[in-house]
């Protein structure tokens, strides 16, 4: 017959084991998906590369109030709310990816680290900033997404990390491809061929303030040295969301009388919930990783479901506090609504094609960064404050970086939100999400004199958007010169993207004429110019 310590143990060690396999198998899925959050040739993506976030109950709770209106995919969230109510932080322990990194970092080498398992008073800084973001969410602007733990992962990896991943396999590859030896060539060419088409980005995309997520990035894992999952116990809203639903979960871990304070539990406790003293366990900071109860050496640590009653767990966070956090977000939100960029469109502000209006827009984008990672030609890029601090960190096209191209939809298709709708293709290249312009100063045929018809070859639309019209060149020859038909230009960017001149292209793309936003429109003169069709020139 089995000892009931040596039971004990072994159910421990199982719970743990299968922890650790849940969350292996959630990370390999996460990064999986990720990977094919790219184009491949097809217009529809083939995988459901945005579960993560139809998951996230911060991006559900946040998006409901500040939009008012969900897409049916984010009320896959839902699903955590019993699972939490049963089984405390599950998500945190068992499923969230940047959870899991943050576990691996914070126990690699774990003697070099400082005290565990312990509660500190820093842990309601939490929920303080969920109640922030939740005062922001209900004025309209949804913040969330800056620390969401979600976000925050794809966001890293797609703007910093793998870019940087792709650019060096690339270099790497190109250089193996052209050894002499031919063998050799030949692995490098097949090796190349297999990570174009189940690695490698389709475009070598290159974004903004690169360097600066990195380093985000490198800190929220440099600090797990300092703390276990220091950004899960200390910083992340959706786990400030979730150990206030933990605090009711029915799960519990109870400890009898075989207990040696050795303190053992404490040391290898993932969420600093106090496990080596049962009246004040935390169920609010516990991440159900039964670390404790598979490292005590004595069996004295057991989970049963159990009601909630009586449970000594606070949240440190007072009713001033927690106020003053909520109202501080709300006033926040009212603020940077009277930013410039509220009252009148930024011509560089070029919003993907089904963008909702500006405001909606805001409401929903959580800044995860997955329309930029999908676009073909990295021509979505990260702003800085062309929207205002309130559009940190949301989309916009960089034509000269990368434009749009005709035939995608997959930014629609990956918004977890719908701040950007998902649309269809017919639809798609008749939405307008600027107007292009022909800069005199710097065109070639007009500056020069010389024949350069680059942007009206590349014009996609089926009636060009760019006509030519001749004028008298150098030496009184005849020379066309491109000139933009208002009523075609959709503001793609494959003008500006295309133009050979490699600095200040001569003809420029801005957000005017946007279909989302009426007001957004350039007046033109009306009489018989009008009729003849307007022709612009910067």
């Amino acid at each position: 017959m089995t000892p009931p310590r040596q039971s004990t143990r072994s159910s421990a060690d199982t719970k743990q084991f299968a922890r650790r396999l849940s969350q292996g198998a959630f990370l390999l899925l996460f990064f999986i998906l990720f990977i094919k959050t790219d184009y491949d040739g097809r217009n529809e993506l083939a995988y459901p590369v945005k579960i993560f976030l139809d998951a996230d109950l911060l991006v559900f709770l946040t998006s409901l109030l500040s939009a008012h209106k969900l897409p049916a995919s984010l009320f896959l969230a839902l699903l955590f709310v019993p699972v939490t109510l049963l089984f405390g932080r599950a998500f945190c322990g068992w499923v969230c990816p940047l959870g899991t990194l943050l576990h691996a970092v914070s126990f690699f080498d774990r003697k070099s680290s400082p005290e565990r398992g312990i509660k500190t008073r820093g842990s309601r800084w939490k929920f303080t900033t969920l109640l922030f973001f939740t005062g922001a969410s209900i004025f309209g602007i949804q913040a969330a997404g800056l620390l969401d733990p979600i976000s925050l992962l794809i966001r890293s990896l797609s703007l910093s990390v793998m870019p940087g991943i792709n650019h060096v396999l690339r270099l790497f590859l190109d250089w193996g491809y052209r050894l002499p030896w031919r063998p050799a060539s030949d692995l490098f060419d097949g090796a190349q061929t297999f990570l174009r088409a189940h690695f490698l980005s389709f475009f070598p995309a290159r974004y903004e303030q690169a360097l600066f997520f990195f380093a985000l990035f490198f800190l929220v894992l440099a600090l797990n040295r300092h703390r276990t999952r220091f950004f899960c116990r200390f910083v992340c809203p959706l786990g400030g969301l979730l150990g206030i639903l933990s605090r009711s979960g029915l799960l519990r871990l109870s400890m009898n009388e075989k207990c040696t304070r050795c303190m053992q539990c404490r040391d290898v406790c993932a969420g600093g919930a106090n496990p080596h003293t049962e009246e004040n366990w935390s169920p609010s900071e516990c991440v159900t990783c039964f670390n404790c109860s598979a490292q005590c050496p004595e069996g004295a640590l057991e989970w049963n479901f159990a009601l909630a009653r009586g449970t000594k767990d606070r949240l440190d966070v007072g009713r001033r506090a927690a106020l003053s956090a909520l109202s501080t977000g709300a006033a926040a939100a009212w603020v940077m609504k009277t930013s410039p960029a509220q009252a009148k469109p930024d011509p560089l502000l070029v919003r993907p094609p089904g963008s909702r209006p500006e405001a909606g827009f805001l409401a929903r984008c959580v800044r995860c960064g997955e329309c930029m990672k999908v676009c073909i030609t990295g021509g979505l890029q990260p702003t800085l404050l062309t929207a205002g601090i309130e559009g940190i960190w949301t989309p916009k096209l960089v034509s000269r970086i990368g434009y749009c191209e005709y035939n995608c939809t997959l930014c629609g298709q990956v918004c977890p939100t719908s701040a950007i709708e998902k649309i269809p293709l017919q639809q798609k290249k008749k939405t307008v999400i600027g107007l292009a312009f022909v800069d005199p100063s710097r065109c070639i045929p007009f500056a020069q004199g010389t024949p350069c018809i680059v942007c009206e070859e590349h014009c996609p639309t089926p009636k060009k958007a760019i006509s030519v019209n001749e004028r008298p060149g150098k030496g009184g020859t005849p020379v066309k010169v491109p000139v933009v038909v208002v009523d075609l230009s959709i503001g793609c960017g494959i003008c500006e993207y295309k133009c050979p001149v490699v600095d200040l292209a001569g003809i420029r793309v801005t957000s005017i004429g946007e279909t989302r936003n009426p007001e957004n429109r350039l007046n033109l003169p009306v009489g018989p110019y009008a009729a003849t069709g307007p022709r612009l020139f910067l």
